[in-house]
């Protein structure tokens, strides 16, 4: 876990952390790295997003762009996904790869959130497919009822590579250069494993995958980097280059009315029977990656055509007593504002369900430096969510409504589940706590999407291509050095989850 410190003069504009100054955020630093602590959704990203790669980043590298990543995305999956038996499965998706992809039977709700968004008008699909701006269920990274993260997949199922060595328990803490011909090499990594300091050589070159957070900070302690950030903590310049300067995130709106229906309540629900069913057959609640069902993607009155910049989440998730501190845990909101917000539904003893939507495509951009030499200090982030007010505007589209359950806005055509036959039950309408306007105006929105937004880390852009790698993702200017990781997808972000695309 890292704290994420906001940069001197930075404005915090939510009241959902317990700092004002600090936020909470992951990484995945063990074997499989964040595919081994994410929600394992398989999402691979609108078409475009690439596109844009290869048109806009690397100036017209055609090997970024869709069509010549498509085969790669396929070669790597072992697809028995929700649209497995869809005429055109095979074009979109590959069978026999390493890594299964799969759906799940425990989705309390989804058919209904799904029937909803059909009599709205909106398409079912595989957003994995021809076209992106669909509802589905979700695909995910599983087998057997079991989390398929990379290092299951490609290491420890399928054979040691002989041609791999993995250190356990070591920390790289510097990448070393010599200088030939007035141009950096990276020769070797200095580590540290159980107190002891050691010297690798690298007799080709040097490749680095240690995260978004975690590239650019090596990379700056090295000597590559901003130049006047480096000369404020002494450190050698070997390449300056724009690293950290392009970070971006995803972040998510808790939303509610809440729907009174049943959800999962692991009070009630993890029960002997439900272990006895995953044990005996990898299926059941115990087999479902969280509680994350259906979603959709949409386009809000500020996205370019063809181009989906929202994502709706649907949760079988029942507001239990002990969400409020489970919430805290996973993104750190603050305990008592969702104990005021929830309480209401848990003194009526009902269940009642929410959603989630996802700010795809955000346009502000933050930066990450760091806080001193020391490579075991963590790193300095201004993320800067909701800083451009395009991004505001995208969480209030018309649309949202099919997931947020009964937000109404004169500004925009609202899309209200309870005005679906599909879902016909009862919402709560209790305002959100700290947020004073006008229940159900724009100002009141807006007020909910600024407080209660947060994290749902997806950092990408510290290392961006076409700014500090190239196509070829060897770091411009240095040779023997790669980075190969989330760190190098460009800032502006992609409607995705990021361990497809990683």
């Amino acid at each position: 876990m890292v704290v994420a410190t906001r940069l001197a003069n930075a404005s915090s504009s939510s009241r959902f952390y317990y700092w004002k100054w600090n936020v909470m955020t992951t990484r995945g630093k063990m074997l499989g790295g964040s595919t081994s602590t994410n929600f394992m959704m398989y999402v691979r990203g609108n078409k475009e997003d690439f596109n844009r790669w290869s048109t806009e980043d690397l100036g017209g590298d055609t090997q970024w762009n869709y069509e010549n990543l498509l085969p790669y995305f396929k070669k790597s999956e072992d697809y028995n996904g929700a649209w497995a038996s869809q005429p055109d499965a095979l074009t979109y998706h590959g069978k026999g790869g390493l890594r299964n992809v799969g759906t799940y039977d425990f989705q309390p709700g989804v058919d209904e959130f799904l029937a909803a968004a059909v009599e709205k008008g909106y398409i079912l699909g595989d957003y994995n497919g021809a076209n992106q701006e669909v509802f589905s269920k979700i695909d995910v990274t599983t087998q057997d009822g079991w989390r398929e993260s990379t290092y299951r997949s490609f290491y420890r199922d399928t054979g040691k590579p002989s041609n791999l060595c993995i250190k356990k328990y070591a920390r790289v803490t510097k990448i070393n250069f010599l200088t030939l011909l007035g141009r950096p090499k990276a020769v070797s990594v200095t580590y540290q494993r159980q107190g002891i300091t050691r010297t690798v050589t690298a007799t080709k070159e040097v490749i680095l995958s240690a995260g978004t957070f975690g590239s650019a900070q090596l990379l700056m302690i090295s000597g590559v980097g901003p130049a006047e950030h480096l000369s404020s903590l002494n450190i050698p310049l070997v390449k300056d280059l724009p690293v950290g300067k392009q970070l971006s995130d995803h972040v998510t709106t808790l939303v509610g009315p809440f729907l009174k229906s049943p959800g999962v309540n692991p009070n009630r629900d993890l029960t002997i029977q439900a272990a006895t069913e995953f044990l005996t057959s990898g299926t059941g609640l115990l087999a479902a990656p969280g509680t994350l069902t259906g979603q959709g993607f949409i386009k809000s009155p500020v996205a370019e055509p063809d181009y989906a910049d929202l994502q709706m989440v649907h949760s079988s998730a029942s507001l239990y007593p002990e969400l409020p501190q489970d919430l805290n845990k996973m993104f750190g909101p603050r305990v008592d504002i969702l104990e005021s917000w929830f309480d209401p539904y848990h003194k009526q003893n009902v269940d009642a369900r929410f959603g989630l939507l996802i700010l795809g495509r955000p346009k502000s951009v933050g930066e990450l430096r760091l806080a001193s030499t020391n490579p075991y200090d963590n790193p300095i982030m201004d993320l800067q969510y909701l800083q451009h007010p395009d991004d505001v505007e995208a969480m209030l589209h018309e649309s949202i409504l099919i997931l947020i359950f009964g937000f109404k806005v004169s500004k925009y055509l609202w899309i209200c589940m309870k005005n679906t036959v599909a879902l016909t039950p009862s919402f709560f309408e209790k305002p959100v706590p700290g947020c004073d306007q006008t229940f159900k105006s724009d100002d009141y929105y807006r007020c909910v999407i600024r407080s209660f937004s947060f994290s749902i880390y997806h950092h990408v852009g510290t290392c961006a291509l076409g700014k500090v790698v190239d196509g070829r993702l060897k770091v411009m200017g240095i040779d023997g050095l790669r980075v190969i990781d989330a760190s190098v997808m460009p800032g502006f972000q992609m409607e995705t989850h990021k361990q497809l695309p990683s």
